[in-house]
């Protein structure tokens, strides 16, 4: 039984074309019979039908048994009427380009039939009882009318339908046919609920059990219809002679019958040449034969009761525990369909896959750029987290003045200023008098502080040795992994600077890719020395005053020996024991000295004449404590503070460019002829438009200073963090933008493929969506209709770029010594699912848009 309650539906609601279509309509339908609806063109019978087959929606109650619908809900009212309706049509809404056995397996399929079997059970079994068996291998366009209606009755009986909503089924037939169609639906109601919707009375006088009437939206009238006995069903086309008085005239050659119960004469006169007969009359004269009169010779009979009874349709065999289809069988089955599809494509669909293809190709790119800015591999940023720099916004850690840094180095708020150089490094390892394959990476460089630097393996580095970070240990044991196991195994490859030979001799715990040196090797590079114009001399009136030496052999130098060539020689110099007492070219040699506390040159000389230069050389020169002895004043115990030589006019407590002179030393003869040493932070502020890096010893302190100023502090990672991003950044926006150029191309090339597509479907998705499939069904073949499209075009140029990119980076990066991002396979599947994600998106676009829509409204608007 059905239940309507209150029902009731506008056009155009509050506005000046109101048309309350359905104006508060109840009723109770029964579970079995032929229920007709009449009423004037616009009096609301169809939409009130197809609210109650599912079609339509409405404000109001409905229930259909133990199924109650308050509120439309489309993919609940779907799935009911799927099982339950069966729909006959005027325009009979067959898929005119199948079969009329495939426009009954594809009903099936809607009802998830698929069995073989029972398919092919069920179709002949509905097809011979409209009579239209013979027909199954006929496309429904070769069908008449009646022939096609017939198939549509039998495409709602093959469901085993529950409820038959019929909307004016013999619209379009001609009397005879408008019989046939009328007693099969009589004699299904008599186990099924047909609700029909018609215009002619008398065919639903004589068939209905009840009959509504409708006008202006309402329910008029309602009564049990008490049919007659038989129907008369004249057709004006059909003539029967037999009913109609005769009159007849015969002759030698002429014999005429006159039908008609007329009193009205007519004249013939009747030319015969050459076996063609001409007719010339009084009266208007029509062929029957071209026309659509129809001359039978018998009396008319009407249709009787009994007629309608022949009609038996008996669907209790039907086995709805039949093999069903799971989703991935349709999955897969809408992919060959639109494989198939896309294979047979027009001109311009053509070109615009061959579009997409291109685009997948650009979108590579992008994508490929996008992901070396947007990626920063952390463990490759060449910082120690340790040291920390100041940015000014526009550049990081370059200055054009160190006043910032000196005055914080002054305050105690920082120490160990160093500059940051980037160097190559060429990693190798001697195997039988054979090089293995070299190995070149670019690395900054530090030099080694015991203060923040910890070891994981080995020793601090000294001359020509390196220490490397955890970071760079493990890249080089992946180089290297044939010839080294562990970080010791790392002392015994060759490392070559270009201007010098190394060796590995310790690991720093630090991620980050770094190299750490000496301090005597870091200033080496600063490229800082003194100039020196006679490496081998000492002066005997300097060393004397200082007490920086000992006679070891022979005699010291007195004022006496300032007119002779006398000279002291170092026990450093190579076979001093028999230079002693023998004339060289630098002089006579007299005695053997030993520098106190400290190294001299095995060249050194000390000679007796009168140095009259106040200042030696002009150079300032940055020191390792090994490399001097302080003989006046102390060591310097800030960075704006310097020492003097024993050679040196200046006075300690001397200012000299900045520094502060707070002791004077004696060392090599080179360190001798600088002018001051200064500390290596104080070398370093020096440096002009180079990145300076320190340690933070006060943060607070630091900060009070540069506050309110345009300084900010940065670690050294976050620095170079920073850098690395905004060196990026235009570089990922302009990919990014052809890359979205490139998804919205493609996508709105899909969007307007799949329009079409739909547009063209258009009849047949209203069959589907008027016969109750359910809107994912339809929805998956859209998808896999975009998912091949774009997998057969933008997807497969796409997947050949990144394959070749990914192939071929390593060998990049190592040529071109680069840097990109290479490593797994995120990257390009992140790459493949925003394109599949995007261009379906647009691709279904246009059906969730259609498919909002009501059957009935899809009807509509299309004119189906």
């Amino acid at each position: 039984m059905i239940s309507v309650k209150n029902l009731n539906k506008y056009y155009n609601k509050n506005k000046s074309n109101e048309i309350h279509v359905i104006n508060d309509v109840s009723l109770e339908l029964p579970s079995v019979g032929l229920v007709s609806f009449l009423g004037a063109s616009g009096s609301g019978k169809t939409t009130l039908l197809n609210v109650i087959g599912g079609l339509d929606k409405a404000k109001g109650e409905i229930s259909y048994d133990s199924f109650e619908m308050k509120k439309y809900e489309m993919s609940k009212i779907d799935k009911y009427r799927n099982e339950n309706f069966g729909y006959v049509f005027q325009g009979y809404n067959l898929l005119l380009t199948e079969t009329v056995y495939d426009n009954l397996r594809i009903a099936l399929e809607l009802i998830d039939v698929y069995d073989k079997g029972e398919v092919s059970r069920r179709i002949e079994y509905a097809l011979k009882s409209v009579g239209m068996y013979k027909y199954r291998k006929k496309k429904a366009s070769q069908l008449s009318g009646g022939q096609q209606q017939r198939v549509a009755i039998a495409r709602a009986l093959v469901k085993q339908c529950r409820i038959i909503i019929a909307d004016e089924p013999t619209g379009n037939l001609d009397s005879g046919n408008a019989v046939e169609v009328m007693n099969i639906l009589k004699s299904i109601s008599k186990k099924t609920l047909v609700l029909l919707v018609t215009h002619n009375e008398s065919l639903a006088e004589f068939y209905s059990d009840t009959i509504y009437r409708l006008s202006d939206g309402r329910i008029v009238d309602r009564y049990e219809n008490v049919s007659s006995e038989s129907l008369d069903n004249r057709n004006d086309n059909v003539i029967y002679l037999k009913d109609m008085p005769l009159t007849e005239s015969e002759s030698e050659r002429v014999s005429v019958k006159l039908y008609g119960e007329g009193d009205e004469s007519i004249e013939l006169e009747i030319v015969e040449r050459n076996n063609t007969f001409y007719i010339r009359s009084n009266k208007n004269i029509k062929l029957i034969e071209g026309s659509n009169i129809k001359l039978l010779d018998e009396h008319y009979k009407p249709i009787e009761k009994s007629d309608t009874e022949k009609y038996d349709y008996d669907d209790s065999f039907f086995d709805n525990t039949a093999k069903k289809r799971n989703i991935f069988e349709d999955l897969l089955a809408g992919l060959k369909q639109s494989f198939l599809s896309f294979i047979r494509p027009t001109k311009k669909v053509r070109m615009i896959y061959c579009s997409m293809a291109l685009i997948g190709v650009l979108f590579a790119f992008c994508f490929i750029a996008f992901a070396n800015a947007i990626k920063i591999d952390t463990k490759k940023i060449g910082a120690d987290e340790h040291y920390s720099t100041l940015s000014n916004g526009s550049r990081y850690g370059f200055f054009d003045d160190s006043e910032d840094l000196t005055e914080a180095l002054k305050k105690g708020y920082i120490s160990s200023v160093q500059i940051t150089y980037s160097t190559y490094k060429d990693f190798s390892k001697k195997l039988n008098y054979v090089e293995s394959e070299r190995f070149t990476g670019l690395y900054d460089e530090l030099y080694f502080n015991e203060s923040v630097n910890d070891l994981v393996w080995g020793r601090v580095p000294g001359e020509d040795e390196i220490a490397v970070s955890i970071g760079v240990a493990e890249e080089l044991l992946e180089r290297f992994k044939d010839y080294c196991d562990s970080y010791e195994d790392l002392s015994e490859l060759s490392v070559g600077t270009g201007y010098m030979d190394e060796r590995i001799v310790g690991v720093v715990d630090n991620p980050q890719k770094i190299i750490y040196s000496s301090m005597h090797d870091y200033i080496e590079r600063l490229g800082k020395r003194a100039y020196i114009e006679d490496d081998l001399t000492r002066y005997y009136a300097y060393e004397k005053r200082y007490d920086t030496y000992e006679i070891v052999m022979g005699r010291d130098l007195t004022d006496m020996d300032a007119a002779t060539t006398n000279i002291l020689i170092s026990d450093q110099y190579p076979g001093y024991e028999e230079l002693l007492g023998t004339d060289t070219s630098s002089g006579f040699v007299v005695g053997v000295y030993h520098l106190k506390n400290t190294h001299g040159s095995p060249e050194e000389i000390i000679i007796n004449r009168v140095y009259t230069e106040k200042v030696i050389g002009s150079y300032v020169y940055s020191y390792q404590r090994e490399d001097y002895v302080i003989v006046e004043g102390r060591e310097p115990e800030a960075d704006n503070e310097c020492l003097i030589s024993t050679y040196s006019s200046l006075n300690v407590g001397d200012e000299f460019e900045g520094y502060k002179i707070v002791g004077r030393y004696n060392a090599s003869t080179e360190l001798l002829r600088a002018n001051v040493l200064v500390s290596a932070s104080a070398l370093s502020l020096d440096e002009y438009y180079t990145t300076q890096v320190f340690i933070v010893e006060d943060e607070d302190g630091i900060r009070e200073q540069i506050e309110g100023g345009e300084f900010t502090l940065k670690s050294m990672y976050r620095n170079t963090y920073d850098q690395e991003r905004e060196y990026n950044k235009d570089k990922m926006t302009l990919s990014l933008v052809l890359g979205v150029a490139c998804l919205i191309a493609s996508s709105v090339m899909v969007f307007f493929i799949m329009r079409s597509r739909m547009l063209g479907d258009i009849y047949t998705i209203g069959v589907y969506r008027t016969l109750g499939s359910s809107k994912m069904k339809i929805y998956l073949k859209y998808l896999t209709d975009t998912v091949v499209m774009v997998s057969l075009t933008a997807f497969i140029t796409y997947l050949v770029v990144m394959l070749g990119y990914l192939t071929a980076i390593d060998s990049i990066n190592e040529y071109f010594t680069l840097d990109l991002y290479s490593r797994g396979v995120g990257v390009p599947i992140l790459g493949v699912l925003v394109m599949y994600l995007v261009n379906i998106l647009f691709g279904m676009t246009p059906i969730f848009t259609l498919l909002r829509k009501t059957p009935s409204e899809i009807i509509a608007k299309y004119d189906i």
